[in-house]
């Protein structure tokens, strides 16, 4: 509760923020006067209040038990409590109900068309209306690889405005960030203009925040990346967790907080451009002035290149199944997929891989490469070897992907039980990998110059970024590269 003292150390973020988002967990069971600390304090700072809820019951044709649900009733108790300890609802975020109404596919899901899940969230939205008349309501949903998801997403948008008679007061993509997720992102903000409907990006890290500093570096990279390479002018930018990391909201001048990361997109803008040039990659780096950013580095790096050494280390760990006997190392491309136009061609070197259990249970695997075109597939398992249930462990990997289907092909441990039946897998998806090059320093006026090594000097040219990572004083920006043949 420290962020709502009078006193808090994020003063700049504070005056910046226009709206302030909570749970249902918190609504629900917060302590009273928590609640009403936060809700005073938000008044004094003039930022609304916002809750984001799953706004689908639980009914008799559809007993799904995941976010996007709740018990019948459960959604009028949270709102009549936060009224009563003096909250004034100002916005509600639905929790993501046409993904998990609709294309969710756990052992429960409904998979209820557009139209029906309309119809199902209406009685809550009326609810909802009668308890806080002003209240805006918009909805918050997963956009990943699936470019099916989006157009049916699109579908929904109209859906809801036909039943409950409004449509959306804004959309939020909680976006997955991997490349084809984020190029989702252009026609659905397109889509969400034409109908008048404010659209937002949850800025956060995505798989590639395993530390506080490794969360911020990737979630400020995110949204550089969305608003210099694709373009788009979010009418909002939210910054939230649902993780582990970062495990610090305050205070604003430390570099791994929730409220830097808010802190670094506040600063001024700056515009990136670059070309190649045979082996050179020149470019300049200005403010929204015009005026040149001197002397500062500019980072190159290839996107899906496996034809030298240079591998990412990929790392996954959980808790090993209570019903699992042993696991294999699992390799897989255009075989067992989750889509149906997921199937695409993938090159990818996999380096020396390494499963444990803390020290006790430790296997190492040999390097091995996959090399297929969409119409050809791997499915291939190592010799099985003993887990322990219940322990926690760590699988990790070097890789180098250059693929574009993203979901075509997958490296992981597969858990299985006495009988040999698999059950559970975790695995890491063979997407394009990004390798570092180097990096040049921007001139008096900006300009910079860097020379690719003479491996790029014949044969195909990979997809290059160039990227400015910002600093306190401006915003990081970046530019793609697109390959050469």
């Amino acid at each position: 509760m420290d962020l709502f003292r009078p006193d808090a150390p994020w003063p700049t973020v504070a005056r910046q923020t226009r709206v302030f988002k909570i749970g249902p967990g918190f609504a629900s069971q917060g302590r009273e006067e928590d609640l009403r600390q936060l809700f005073a304090n938000l008044r004094e700072r003039h930022i609304a209040l916002a809750l984001e809820i799953g706004m689908l019951s639980i009914s008799d044709h559809c007993r799904e038990k995941t976010e996007a649900y709740g018990e019948p009733g459960l959604v009028e108790h949270i709102l009549l409590r936060i009224k009563r300890l003096g909250g004034n609802l100002d916005y509600l975020a639905m929790d993501e109900p046409f993904y998990y109404g609709h294309q969710y596919a756990g052992p429960d899901a409904c998979k209820l068309p557009a139209a029906q899940l309309a119809q199902d969230i209406a009685p809550n939205i009326v609810t909802a209306r009668r308890i806080f008349p002003g209240v805006k309501i918009g909805d918050v949903e997963v956009v990943y690889y699936s470019t099916d998801f989006v157009d049916a997403t699109q579908e929904w948008v109209d859906a809801f405005a036909k039943s409950t008679g409004t449509p959306l007061a804004f959309f939020h993509a909680d976006e997955s960030w991997s490349p084809q997720a984020m190029r989702n992102l252009v026609p659905l903000a397109g889509f969400l203009k034409r109908r008048h409907v404010r659209f937002g990006v949850i800025y956060n890290a995505g798989p590639q925040g395993t530390s506080d500093a490794s969360w911020a570096q990737a979630a400020i990279r995110h949204a550089d990346a969305a608003e210099t390479e694709l373009g788009l002018h979010p009418d909002d930018a939210l910054f939230q967790t649902w993780e582990k990391f970062p495990t610090r909201v305050l205070p604003e001048t430390a570099s791994d907080t929730l409220t830097h990361i808010a802190l670094r997109y506040l600063q001024p803008r700056t515009s990136l451009t670059s070309r190649r040039d045979g082996t050179q990659l020149v470019g300049r780096l200005i403010d929204l002035d015009g005026a040149p950013v001197a002397n500062v580095a500019i980072l190159f790096s290839t996107i899906g290149d496996t034809q030298d050494d240079a591998t990412v280390q990929q790392r996954i760990s959980g808790r090993v199944p209570a019903s699992a006997h042993a696991a294999v190392l699992a390799i897989r491309a255009n075989r067992e997929l989750n889509c149906a136009t997921c199937a695409g061609a993938v090159t990818a070197r996999l380096g020396s891989a390494l499963y444990s259990e803390g020290s006790d249970n430790v296997r190492r695997f040999p390097p091995s490469r996959v090399d297929v075109t969409a119409v050809q597939s791997v499915a291939t398992n190592s010799p099985q070897f003993p887990v322990q249930p219940g322990a926690s462990f760590t699988f990790e990997i070097p890789l180098a992907v250059s693929t574009q289907a993203e979901r075509a092909g997958s490296v992981g441990v597969l858990f299985v039980d006495a009988a040999g039946h698999e059950v559970q897998r975790r695995m890491i998806s063979l997407e394009p990998t990004e390798l570092i090059l180097g990096a040049a320093q921007t001139d008096a006026d900006g300009r910079f110059s860097y020379t690719l090594s003479n491996t790029f000097a014949g044969g195909a040219k990979p997809t290059i970024r160039a990227r400015f990572t910002g600093n306190e004083r401006l915003r990081g920006a970046s530019v793609l590269l697109p390959p050469q043949g």
